[in-house]
Parts: structure tokens; sequence; C-alpha cells
């Protein structure tokens, strides 16, 4: 591995999902997105949602993420995270639909708009899927 090179390994709780090299890698931390070079200080972050993207060998690789953590040192990224799902597998129609049953749903209020925002999120990625896809 040299200097300029990230090793990266994104794992849910079900299996491993990613694990290779690349030039930079973009991760939505809860605060807004980062981007990871290397020789990146060490870093700790939440993770909130959105996409994760990893650039490297001349593509970039597209995930949407729900939350986790990711992991920054020694030119090493780890991102553990509740749920990866590539770009290409969002439906903008079921999210639009999933969207409409949040909006009329009989939930506590907090419980709809945190489900409700969830869904926005997704809705708003799988619309922005034109990038090049994992």
């Amino acid at each position: 591995m040299t200097d300029t090179i990230l090793h990266v390994r994104v794992v849910t709780p079900e299996k491993p999902v990613y694990e290779g090299e690349a030039t930079l890698v973009i991760v939505p931390a809860h605060d807004g997105e980062v981007g990871i070079q290397a020789r990146h200080v060490r870093f700790l972050a939440s993770l909130g949602f959105g996409t994760l993207r990893i650039h490297g060998g001349g593509r970039v690789l597209v995930w949407f993420l729900e939350g986790g953590f990711v992991q920054v040192g020694g030119n090493k990224v780890t991102i553990l995270c509740d749920h990866a799902t590539p770009i290409a597998d969002l439906d903008p129609e079921q999210a639009d639909r999933l969207a409409a049953q949040a909006r009329e749903a009989h939930q506590p209020q907090a419980r709809l708009l945190t489900q409700r925002a969830t869904v926005m999120k997704r809705v708003r990625a799988s619309r922005h899927a034109g990038a090049p896809r994992a």
C-alpha cells in the first residue's frame, strides 16, 4: 500500500459490503459530508443518512448509508454502518410510496417525523442515482 492510497472497508451487521483501495472516500457524517484522502488525520465520527462515495481505479462506487460510524487512521478507512444499499437498488417509485405512507400514518409525531426524514433522504438519493454505480 502506498501513502497515496486508502484501504477501505465497509461492513454492516449482516455482512461485509466492500473492501478495496481508493483515492477518495466521501462519507455522510451526522453533521455533513466529509472527504477523506490518504494521510488524513486520525478521525472518528458518527454517520447520518446519505450517500457514501468511494473513488478509485477510474470509477465511483456509491451506496446509501443509514447511520453508523467511520474511523480513519494510517490510510485505513473503516465504515461500520447499520445499512448500506447500493444506489442502483434504490427505487424512486417505492420511496415515493413509502413517503406517502409515512405522511398518512397515525403514529406519534416524533416517530413519524423521523420515519419521514429517513424516507425523504432515500427519495433524494434515488433521484441522484445517475452517478456510476457499485
